[in-house]
């Protein structure tokens, strides 16, 4: 376990996330169970606080209905007594409607007693109906009916006696037995207890024996009776007093005292709860803070572990990697020794420092591969076209000397290996410009019509001499189309392919098809495709037709020579175009070659009327009044250089075999007494010993006689960088050997002082 989480950071994140949740898991836990007795404390103290209420409420629904009691038992209303009966069927159903927790032991005994009481209280309800009817039906009913016998009995009497003092007799005890009803209703009804000894004294006189008035004898009967019922009425009404009085109202204080010992419980209980609720705020508060600090130092902490442990880490391996973009491989690389994540970076950051170094070598090596591929191409190219120059040079000024029949011919196939020679020389320099992305496209007027003219004129001789057709379509709505392109590589491709076309085809016809589209404004389309009737090409060799020094086929070198440079340096071209070189062949039956180009069409002409106007007026230029100076240090090549320049009428020619005789003699053509001596133009060779071509071109740059004179590059090096050398040390402009005729007089249409502002095509390397 401990080896895994040493060896993954991902295990100790989720370790640390894991103590996180269980943190939080068990603080949620103690909270939780904190908050659940909060809950509970509060719900007590709501279910307490009602109860108690609802029993004040009930002792108070007692008292209120022990009064209503009394109402009764001196009206005798129904609707009291409804009222009474109401109000206790409320008073029992809230009492057992009132909710006790099975450990509220002493407060559960409480309230036993008082439903008990409440139970009593029912049942007292019910004897209470009762002996109120007993007690009314003696003092409204039996104690009158009484009453009203010994009246009538005594009324009757009197209207039967006689004698004045039976009369007499007979008033007294009438009103005797007024008195007596008067008091014993009194005394029985509205509780005037002072009326019990006149109701006996009364009884006593109606009772007494002693009288001899026989007439009055039943009377005294009824007087007896009387006695005996009121008796029974103060019997009565003493059990209903005491059921009301004593009875029930005892229990009805029981009640209250129950009542208010429930509620000093419930008031304790309440206080002991609201302590225990406030204990576990303040424990939970604790707890809160207690979590919230552990928390805290648990983040610092964590923090802590992870700025030491992994951020730093990173920032360490950051700044390694920063040190190893920038080129400083030396910079050191902490944790290799850790067996996690960081230690894999580290460990592949140390990788990478030693691929990093091993590539930084074989960069150098590369470069120093490529300086010497390049000083040995500059220099086999020097050394190949300075003989070459001389080849071709005096071949051109042989052919201008009488010569027989096979002399010339002789002489022709001398000039056409030397071009042939020079093909090769100039495919192997453009293949290696193209592999080092130093070829730069032009983007130039090109009148299509004159560029398929010049195509026709090259080669049509070449096709009638192998007997074949060469056609050459284009619609005549577009054969005076000018659009933007790089003619001299444009022309170098189709040269290429309609030459390839003409050299593989036995019989037959080869055919450039141009078509075009347009594609809306000034932007084209032109689809070059050119087709052939020759051998064709097989399938499986498709894919290897543009690579550098291969041929479909090893017999065809053999059979028909070449290269086999010529596709790999039109495709690598027509890729810079955007305009990928497909092909479509069939082994036998032919070969098509085509590419399509996005350009821009030309709407103006007047450029190229201008341009055709001035190589009118070219014809006219005179150039014998030049100083020339030539710095060459081949012999050969100061021949051929004097001569050509003899061809444009020159004649004041000064030859310097090296930079340092260069300088001499521009400084002995130079100063106020020789301005009109001075040079107007210099050929100036790239390589020479002694002092070379840049130098030298310094050197005279610094005569102020020299500060304008045009000095033109005449050499063997003909790479891109040869050419920003010549810029550099101040030449005005650039010609490759083998020198070329019109490239010369090129320069000096554009460079003499007569023709200053002439264009010039031989500024770059002659294809």
């Amino acid at each position: 376990m401990l080896t895994i989480f040493s060896r993954s950071l991902a295990a100790k994140v989720l370790l640390a996330l894991t103590l996180v949740l269980l943190v939080m898991g068990a603080s949620y836990f103690v909270l939780n169970k904190r908050l659940q007795r909060i809950e509970t404390s509060f719900n007590d103290i709501s279910r307490i606080s009602n109860y108690a209420v609802g029993i004040l409420r009930i002792n108070k629904d007692i008292v209120e209905m022990q009064r209503d009691i009394s109402v009764y038992g001196f009206s005798g209303s129904k609707t009291v007594f409804s009222k009474i009966i109401e109000n206790f069927e409320s008073i029992k159903a809230r009492l057992e409607s009132v909710d006790l927790k099975s450990d509220e032991l002493e407060s559960q005994v409480y309230l036993n007693s008082m439903t008990q009481l409440i139970s009593r209280y029912g049942e007292n309800l019910d004897v209470l109906a009762k002996r109120y009817e007993i007690k009314t039906e003696l003092t409204d009913v039996e104690l009158p009916q009484i009453y009203l016998a010994a009246i009538n009995e005594l009324t009757n009497l009197k209207l039967t006696a006689t004698t004045n003092e039976n009369k007499l007799a007979i008033t007294e005890h009438l009103n005797v037995w007024h008195e007596l009803h008067r008091d014993a209703s009194l005394f029985l009804a509205k509780k005037d207890y002072s009326k019990r000894a006149a109701v006996n004294k009364a009884l006593a006189i109606l009772s007494n024996q002693s009288q001899t008035n026989t007439d009055l004898s039943n009377n005294r009967e009824h007087a007896k009776t009387y006695k005996q019922a009121f008796s029974r009425g103060v019997q009565a009404n003493r059990n209903y007093l005491s059921l009301v009085n004593v009875v029930m109202a005892g229990d009805a204080i029981e009640f209250s005292t129950l009542a208010d010992k429930l509620r000093e419980q419930s008031l304790a209980k309440l206080q002991k709860i609201k302590s225990e609720a406030q204990e576990t705020v303040i424990k939970t508060d604790q707890t809160l803070r207690f979590l919230a600090v552990g928390v805290v130092i648990y983040i610092i902490a964590l923090a802590i572990y992870f700025h030491l442990h992994i951020s730093r880490a990173i920032t360490r391996l950051t700044t390694s990697f920063q040190y190893f973009l920038a080129g400083d491989l030396s910079a050191p690389i902490y944790d290799l020794k850790r067996n996690d994540e960081i230690g894999v970076l580290a460990t592949a950051a140390d990788r990478f420092r030693v691929l990093s170094q091993d590539l930084t070598q074989a960069k150098k090596t590369a470069e120093h591969t490529t300086k010497v591929k390049s000083e040995f191409l500059a220099n086999m190219s020097h050394e190949i076209r300075t003989p070459m120059n001389g080849i071709l040079g005096m071949a051109r000024q042989l052919s201008r000397t009488s010569l027989s029949h096979e002399q010339m011919k002789m002489l022709n196939i001398i000039q056409s290996s030397g071009a042939g020679l020079l093909v090769i020389i100039n495919d192997i320099l453009d293949i290696s410009k193209i592999e080092a992305s130093k070829i730069e496209l032009e983007s130039v007027p090109i009148h299509l019509n004159s560029l398929l003219d010049e195509l026709q004129h090259l080669f049509k001789e070449q096709a009638q001499n192998k007997h074949i057709k060469l056609n050459i379509s284009v619609a005549e709505e577009y054969q005076h189309c000018v659009f933007f392109a790089d003619e001299a590589r444009l022309k170098q491709v189709l040269i290429n392919l309609i030459g390839n076309a003409i050299k593989f085809t036995e019989k037959g016809c080869v055919t450039l098809n141009v078509k075009i589209n347009e594609l809306g404004g000034d932007d084209l389309s032109i689809k070059f495709s050119v087709i052939d009737t020759g051998i064709g090409i097989a399938k499986e060799n498709l894919g290897k037709l543009f690579e550098a020094f291969s041929q479909a086929d090893t017999s065809i070198t053999r059979r028909f020579g070449g290269t086999g440079l010529g596709l790999a340096i039109s495709s690598k071209l027509l890729i810079l175009m955007n305009a990928p070189l497909q092909v479509e062949s069939e082994l036998g039956q032919g070969s098509c070659f085509y590419f399509e180009l996005k350009t821009t069409q030309v709407i103006e002409h007047s450029e190229f009327e201008t341009a055709t106007r001035q190589e009118n007026e070219e014809e006219q230029v005179d150039f014998s009044s030049l100083n020339v100076l030539v710095v060459e240090d081949n012999d050969i090549n100061q021949v051929v250089i004097e001569a050509m320049l003899n061809e444009f009428g020159i004649s004041s020619i000064k030859i310097a075999g090296d930079g340092e005789q260069a300088v001499a003699l521009c400084k002995e053509h130079s100063g106020e007494n020789n301005l009109q001596n001075c040079f107007d133009i210099i050929f100036m060779d790239m390589q020479m010993p002694i002092l070379d071509g840049p130098q030298a071109t310094i050197r005279i740059r610094e005569m102020p006689e020299y500060k304008a004179t045009p000095i033109i590059a005449l050499t063997a090096n003909v790479l891109e960088g040869d050419k920003q050398r010549c810029f550099a040390a101040g030449m005005n402009d650039f010609v490759a050997k083998p020198i070329d005729y019109q490239c010369v007089k090129t320069a000096l249409l554009k460079w003499s002082k007569s023709e200053v502002s002439a264009t010039s095509d031989c500024d770059t390397i002659p294809q």
